[in-house]
């Protein structure tokens, strides 16, 4: 075999090797190696952008002051773009709203590329780290900064051979950078059906939770839930909620545009179980007026809010707290459901203290709404539904009378503890009337609450 041969079969194996494709055929991939090296690197970008603590912060700004930008190392400069988003020294504001803000946003607007790509980041966590009333007293600084970010995004992109996971980010969403920062996010917050896929977008940013960045987002998303179609609207309640339980501080915001918008649905009748619940947790029972959160919405949506509790309250007394079902005692109450402004249940021991598994669930749900029962100890469970002028108390077991109250049947002293007293919402003596459940009991009953001035629905 000559040479030639020779020299030309090597070239062939070589080329062969050396295909991309076919490398991956003859070698394995070293997939735990790679897994591990993306640890390390996120390590390594975690600690790179960890905040200073305030002393270095102060001692570069006293250098800069001292010695002059002339003096300044890498480090200082990113210490520097850090202290925009404290409130140090002998501020009264955080630096990027003070003159010295407005110094070191002209000396960053100067910087060359090299040494603000070090900065970048810091300058972005400041961008996003100041709340918008401090914005609206003094805006000037906030958007120098954002016009800096904005204008070296790219080229800082295109000169990092690794982008970072936050510069990526904000290259597949410079809106961000934008005067209308929150649009593509409200769109996926709305309607995609990844529903953290907003969460895991922003995470990188590192956005604190007082931001103005969830101003403008909650907000705007607010707005979208008035205008939202039915079907859409139903199904980003629990997205709303969820973004409550995260940023506690738009709880009246976010609960006050969900329930105005719910009162304007086909469905209003219905009860949210998940919103109900999170309502009375954050403004207690809408049937008291002292409950102050309720004054958020408008009278015809807290007497939404009411029905359903109402509702809920007679389908659990008739359904869990009776020895049966008894349709014919639910039926007829909730022919006068949109009339009843309280309602009210009373559990006896063997319900406080020895519940079933659906009694243990409607007390949970309803902390804070329930008294107990006190006196004889076998004694019935009750509910109390005010319709008009009159306290209207029921009994789970039939043998028992309906009685009408013109007042509220129990003491204040009861009201603060909780326990009420069998006697006081059985007594024959200071009840208006009472009436039995005998027969056609339905028609008699009608009779005298017509007379009362009071019709069903």
């Amino acid at each position: 075999m000559s040479i030639a041969i020779l020299k030309q079969r090597l070239n062939q194996s070589i080329d062969s090797f050396s295909e991309p494709a076919q490398i991956h055929n003859r070698f394995a991939r070293p997939s735990k190696l790679i897994k591990t090296l993306e640890i390390i690197e996120r390590k390594f970008d975690d600690m790179e952008n960890i905040q200073p603590i305030e002393e270095k912060i102060v001692n570069s700004i006293l250098k800069l002051e001292k010695h002059g930008k002339d003096y300044l190392t890498k480090r200082d400069w990113k210490n520097l773009a850090w202290s925009l988003s404290k409130t140090l020294l002998n501020y009264e504001d955080k630096i990027l709203f003070t003159f010295k803000g407005s110094e070191l946003i002209e000396q960053f607007n100067k910087m060359n590329p090299e040494l603000l790509k070090v900065v970048y980041f810091p300058l972005l966590y400041s961008y996003f780290a100041v709340e918008q009333d401090e914005i609206n007293k003094r805006p000037n600084n906030w958007i120098q900064l954002r016009n800096i970010l904005n204008t070296n995004r790219s080229t800082l992109f295109q000169a990092t051979l690794r982008p970072k996971k936050w510069l990526t980010t904000l290259t597949d969403h410079p809106e961000v950078l934008s005067l209308d920062p929150s649009k593509r996010f409200i769109r996926d917050f709305l309607y995609n059906s990844d529903d953290s896929r907003v969460s895991s977008q922003l995470e990188s940013l590192s956005i604190a939770p007082n931001s103005w960045f969830w101003d403008s987002l909650v907000s705007s998303s607010i707005k979208s839930v008035k205008t939202i179609k039915e079907d859409d609207y139903f199904k980003v309640i629990p997205r709303f909620l969820l973004l409550l339980e995260k940023n506690p501080i738009y709880t009246t915001a976010i609960l006050t545009a969900l329930l105005e918008r719910y009162a304007s649905t086909s469905k209003r009748t219905l009860v949210h179980e998940a919103l109900k619940s999170i309502c009375l947790t954050q403004w207690g029972n809408p049937q008291y007026d002292s409950s102050a959160g309720w004054r958020n919405v408008n009278p015809d949506t807290r007497k939404m809010v009411v029905q359903w509790f109402v509702r809920a309250d007679l389908e659990s007394f008739f359904t869990v707290f009776s020895g049966g079902a008894d349709i014919r005692r639910f039926n007829y109450w909730m022919r006068f459901l949109k009339q009843v402004t309280l309602s009210e249940i009373f559990l006896n021991e063997q319900a406080m203290f020895y519940p079933t598994t659906q009694q243990v669930e409607f007390k949970k749900n309803n902390l804070g709404r329930f008294k107990r029962i006190t006196g004889k100890s076998n004694a019935a469970n009750a509910f109390m539904i005010k319709i008009g002028g009159f306290y209207i108390v029921e009994f789970s077991e039939m043998n028992n009378a309906t009685y009408f109250y013109r007042q509220i049947p129990y003491s204040s002293f009861q009201e603060k503890t909780h326990k009420v007293d069998i006697t006081s919402l059985k007594s024959t003596s200071r009840a208006e009337f009472y009436l039995s459940h005998q027969s056609v009991w339905e028609n008699s009953f009608d009779r005298r609450l017509q007379g009362l001035g009071i019709f069903p629905d």
